[in-house]
C-alpha cells in the first residue's frame, strides 16, 4: 500500500492521500499528488486531506513536545531526551543532532507544497461544485499559514514558497520574516472571507481557527523585528471578534475544566483546533521509534509509577515514557497568592482554590498489582499505591501513612522527584487504548477559546487597557475555580503584568504545544527574553540535583545562550542548496 511520503525542499515533495467522505478526517491510498491528478475533483479533495494529514506529525509525537514544551519553565528533564531540548545541550543541540527540529522542518514544507498544488491547480478543477471547491481553498490557505507560524517561531527567516515544486531544485534561499508573516496574514485574511463558520466534520479549520490564529500571529509579530505599530491592536481586534461572537461558531467555555480535556470530547465545544488521529498504521506510522503520524500524547508526560510497589503498567494509567517532568514552578504556580506573592494556602489547602491542579495532574495511583515492585500481598485493589502530597509532610504524618493497615502506600515528596517520579500531566489520557502499549487514538487539541481569552488580555495589556486584560483573565480564572472560591480566584488591575499573563498562561495551558513560543515571545520589562531570564534563574528552573534516589532538574540554566531563541536550520537544508539556505547565528 502507498504511505505518506515524507521529503525536503531539495527534493520532490508528493504526499499520499484521498479525500474524506466520513465524519473525521481518513484517507484512502491513492497515487501522488501530481498536477494533473489535483486539477481532478478527487485530487483537490485528496491534496486538502494531505495537507490536513501533516497535524498528526506536527502535534502528535515526541518533537511535538520536546519542540514546544522541553526547555522551559515548565518542565526539566525526563528520560531519554532529545536533540538537547530539555537542556540546551549544545554537543546535542545542533543543525546535525536536533532531529525533533528536522522533523518539524520536513513535515511543514511537505505540507505547504501540497497546499500549494491545491491552491494553484485546485481552481482548475471540474466536476466540484463551486462552493465545496472555496471551503476547501480557503481551508488550504489557513493550514498552510499555520505551517509556516510553526516555522517562522522556530527558524526566523525561512523560505518562502508559494508554488508547487515537482522537480529537485536548488534555488532555494531564506525569506525576510517580516515577508513571512506578510504571507500568514494575507493567507488567514484571505481564508476568513469564505470559510464556514463551524466545521462540517470534526478536525476542519473554521472562520473561529482563522480569528483565533490571526489574533496569535499579530501578537507573536509584535515583539519580533518584523513587528509593525498596530500588530497589538489587530491582535486585540480578531480575538474579541472571536470572544463576543463565539455562539456564531458554537464556541463556549465549558463550564469545569476537567471537562475540557475528557476522553470523547475533544471535538468540543470550547475546542478551536485540533489534530485527528486513527488507529490505521497505513497511515499513522505506529512503531513509535521513529517521529511519524502516532499519537504518543498520552505518554510523555506519564511518570515510572510501573516500578513503585503494587503497581503494574495498565491501559488506565498509560505508558510511562517519563520525557517532561514538572518543575516546582509549575506545581506551585496552582497556589492562591495575594497581589504581592504571599501564599494564601498552606498544608492540605494547598492547590485547592484553583482547581486545575487537582483536575489536570495525576498525583495519586491506585493499586493494581498486590506485591508487584516488593509491595505487599496484602495491598487492595483499588487502595492507594502512590501519592504525590505536593509538599512535605510532617514526621508524624510519614508514620501514620508506613503504619497503615492494610497496607502502607507510597508517599512521594516534592524533594523526592527524580527523572522518573514526579505528579503527571492528565490531558492526553487515553484509556480507550487496544494495548498497554498501544498508541493513542484521541485527537490532540491545539487551540481553544480560553486561550483567546488570554491572548486578548495580552494584547490589552500591552495596549495599556488593563481593566479589559484584567476582565479577560478573571473569566478563565473564574472557570478554574473551586465551588464558592470564586471571587478569591479574581485578580485586580494592578496585578495584570506580563509575568502574571504568562504564568496564567502556564496554569491553563501547560502541555498544549505553546510554552517555548510563549517565553521566547514576552519579554521582561527591561526588554530581555523571558526564555533567556527564566531558564537562567534557577529559582524557577531547576539546576541538576541528586534526590530522591535519582536525579532532578537539568542543566539549562548553565547552557542556554542568546541564540538559543532561534533553532537551527536543519543541515541536510543547507548541504542540499549547496548553502544557499543559510544557517541561524551561534549553530
Amino acid at each position: 500500500m502507498n504511505k505518506i511520503l515524507l521529503a525536503t525542499l531539495g527534493t520532490a515533495l508528493m504526499l499520499t492521500a484521498s479525500s474524506c467522505q466520513k465524519d473525521f478526517l481518513e484517507e484512502e491510498p491513492q497515487s501522488v499528488l501530481t498536477p494533473a491528478f489535483l486539477r481532478t475533483q478527487q485530487g483537490v479533495e485528496a491534496g486538502t486531506t494531505g495537507v490536513y494529514s501533516g497535524l498528526r506529525q506536527i502535534y502528535g509525537n515526541d518533537a511535538a513536545f520536546f519542540t514546544t514544551e522541553a526547555g522551559t519553565d515548565l518542565w526539566t528533564t525526563g528520560i531519554s531526551a532529545s536533540s538537547g531540548l530539555s537542556d540546551y545541550n549544545n554537543n546535542d543541540l545542533t543543525p546535525v543532532n536536533d532531529g525533533s527540529h528536522s522533523f518539524i522542518w520536513t513535515v511543514c514544507y511537505t505540507q505547504i507544497n501540497n497546499a500549494n498544488g491545491v491552491l494553484q491547480f485546485g481552481p482548475e478543477a471540474q466536476g466540484i461544485a463551486p462552493a465545496r471547491l472555496e471551503q476547501l481553498l480557503a481551508q488550504v490557505k489557513l493550514l498552510r499559514a499555520q505551517y509556516y507560524f510553526v516555522l517562522v517561531q522556530d527558524f526566523g527567516d525561512v523560505p518562502l514558497m508559494l508554488s508547487f515544486v515537482d522537480a529537485p531544485t536548488k534555488d532555494i534561499v531564506r525569506a525576510p520574516m517580516a515577508d513571512v508573516y506578510t504571507q500568514i496574514i494575507k493567507d488567514l485574511t484571505e481564508s476568513m472571507a469564505v470559510i464556514a463558520d463551524k466545521p462540517a466534520q470534526p478536525g476542519r479549520v473554521t472562520r473561529a481557527t482563522a480569528l483565533h490564529l490571526l489574533s496569535k500571529v499579530y501578537l507573536t509579530r509584535a515583539t519580533s523585528s518584523a513587528k509593525q505599530a498596530n500588530d497589538y491592536a489587530m491582535a486585540a481586534q480578531y480575538a474579541k471578534e472571536l470572544i463576543d461572537n463565539q455562539s456564531r461558531y458554537g464556541l463556549a467555555l465549558e463550564a469545569d475544566p476537567a471537562a475540557v480535556f475528557a476522553e470523547g470530547n475533544e471535538n468540543g465545544k470550547e475546542v478551536i483546533f485540533n489534530a485527528q488521529f486513527n488507529g490505521d498504521a497505513t497511515f499513522s506510522r505506529l512503531d513509535g521509534f521513529n517521529y511519524g503520524g502516532e499519537n504518543i500524547a498520552a505518554f510523555n508526560f506519564r511518570s515510572r509509577y510501573d516500578q513503585l510497589p503494587n503497581m503494574a503498567r495498565d491501559i488506565n494509567n498509560g505508558r510511562p515514557f517519563a520525557r517532561h517532568v514538572p518543575t516546582y514552578f509549575l506545581e506551585n504556580s496552582y497556589i492562591l497568592r495575594d497581589a504581592s506573592g504571599n501564599a494564601l494556602e498552606s498544608e492540605g489547602t494547598l492547590r485547592t482554590t484553583d482547581t486545575r491542579y487537582s483536575k489536570w495532574f495525576t498525583t495519586v495511583y491506585r493499586v493494581n498489582s498486590p506485591g508487584a515492585n516488593s509491595g505487599s500481598s496484602r495491598a487492595v485493589v483499588g487502595d492507594t499505591a502512590v501519592w504525590y502530597p505536593g509538599r512535605q509532610l510532617s514526621a508524624a504524618k510519614l508514620a501514620q501513612i508506613a503504619a497503615r493497615q492494610p497496607a502502607p502506600y507510597v508517599v512521594i515528596q516534592p524533594s523526592q522527584y527524580t527523572t522518573e517520579r514526579f505528579p503527571t500531566l492528565n490531558k492526553f489520557d487515553s484509556r480507550n487504548r487496544t494495548s498497554v502499549n498501544g498508541f493513542s487514538t484521541r485527537p490532540n487539541i491545539v487551540y481553544r477559546l480560553a486561550e483567546t481569552y488570554l491572548i486578548a488580555a495580552e494584547a490589552n495589556f500591552y495596549l495599556n487597557n488593563l481593566t479589559q486584560a484584567r476582565d479577560y483573565i478573571n473569566v478563565v480564572r473564574r472557570r478554574a475555580a473551586a465551588a464558592g472560591k470564586t471571587t478569591q480566584m479574581e485578580i485586580t488591575t494592578s496585578q495584570v503584568t506580563i509575568d502574571f499573563i504568562l504564568d496564567e498562561r502556564a496554569r491553563e495551558l501547560c502541555g498544549e504545544f505553546t510554552r517555548w513560543y510563549d517565553l521566547k515571545r514576552t519579554t521582561t520589562t527591561s526588554g530581555a527574553s523571558q526564555l533567556l531570564t527564566r531558564i537562567r534563574n534557577t529559582s524557577i528552573t531547576p539546576a541538576l540535583r541528586n534526590q530522591g534516589g535519582g536525579v532532578y532538574g537539568s542543566n539549562a540554566a548553565v547552557n542556554i545562550k542568546d541564540f538559543h531563541v532561534l533553532r537551527p536550520v536543519p543541515q541536510t537544508e543547507i548541504d542540499r542548496t549547496s548553502g544557499k539556505i543559510t544557517q541561524n547565528p551561534g549553530y
